[in-house]
């Protein structure tokens, strides 16, 4: 028996209150090497539009649909169905032709009801213009023909991406091992063009020549407990060291950055070689001493290398 409370979430239409959990955060270079595709694309549209938050169109007819609900669940005569069948295809105009058929041989509101659920389930399918293809690879790792559009599915609800039709992002996607679907959703990097800026940063080098499209990232420290062995490098660490310039060198280069307030050091573009890294004191380098280093390391060719420097603790500090 089809109850009130059963039909509730299909007549709010609101996403699941709990939050989405993810099962870990990673960079920007690890989420890359991650994920299959990888490109900047334009929203051309989004299916079915009723479940974007940013559709006022077609979420205009949702109180009809809500009526045609509550109505055929009080009288559930013939009737009552057919009205609430009309309105769910104004509010779903672009229902696959074999789920249009499975609404015209419904006879009772719970078929109605299922119906409509599964589409939600199935989340959003978002069809993209691409402007740069960063990566298109299949399970093997091999490349694919590049395309001049995507159709992205992301879930309704908390872990899905809140797409905008004429938006421009920045997206990560994989194949449904199931459907074969490209699928997206918060749990991955996908975002906004305009809040892309150290991801496209990374990118660049990756796309101009993914033989020196190494990342180093890592931090400057005083507590000898961030000498853990990270998987992925955390967003902050205890005691961290800002200002101090990180040098590093190979037989062919050297290069130099400074940390930032988090402590936080990065290099972009390298090659694969033998390394070595040093900690200097802020300030010229002359005639400076290190206070960590010269460390050794070897970088891999396109891989995500980090890197913790323990720093001698500053007396009174």
């Amino acid at each position: 028996m089809l109850t009130r409370t059963m039909l509730l979430p299909l007549l709010l239409l609101a996403p699941p209150a709990h939050a989405c959990k993810c099962a870990a955060s990673f960079s920007t270079c690890n989420g890359v090497g991650r994920s299959g595709l990888v490109f900047i694309g334009t929203v051309e549209s989004i299916d079915p539009p009723f479940l974007s938050r940013w559709d006022e169109s077609s979420r205009a007819s949702m109180p009809e649909l809500n009526k045609a609900f509550t109505d055929a669940l009080e009288s559930p005569s013939a009737s009552a169905i057919k009205v609430l069948k009309e309105a769910l295809l104004k509010v779903h105009p672009s229902l696959p032709a074999n789920e249009k058929l499975r609404l015209e041989s419904a006879k009772t509101v719970l078929e109605v009801a299922t119906l409509f659920n599964s589409e939600m389930s199935q989340g959003m399918r978002v069809r993209f213009k691409v402007k740069t293809l960063f990566k298109y690879e299949d399970d093997d790792g091999d490349a694919k023909e590049d395309t001049d559009s995507f159709d992205i599915w992301t879930p309704f609800g908390d872990c899905g991406v809140e797409f905008q039709t004429g938006e421009t992002y920045l997206v990560y996607a994989d194949e449904d091992e199931g459907s074969g679907a490209l699928i997206t959703g918060k749990c991955t990097r996908t975002k906004r063009l305009s809040d892309a800026a150290d991801d496209l940063a990374y990118l660049f080098f990756y796309k101009e020549n993914r033989k020196e499209s190494s990342r180093l990232e890592g931090f400057a420290t005083t507590d000898r407990l961030n000498l853990l062995d990270f998987s992925e490098l955390p967003e902050t660490i205890q005691s961290p060291v800002a200002g101090v310039i990180v040098e590093l060198k190979s037989t062919s280069f050297t290069r130099y950055t400074e940390t930032d307030r988090k402590g936080k050091f990065l290099f972009d573009g390298l090659p694969e070689a033998d390394y070595k890294i040093s900690a200097f004191a802020g300030g010229y380098l002359l005639d400076r001493k290190p206070e960590t280093g010269p460390l050794a390391l070897h970088i891999k060719e396109n891989s995500c290398a980090h890197q913790l420097l323990l720093l001698p603790k500053k007396e009174g500090k």
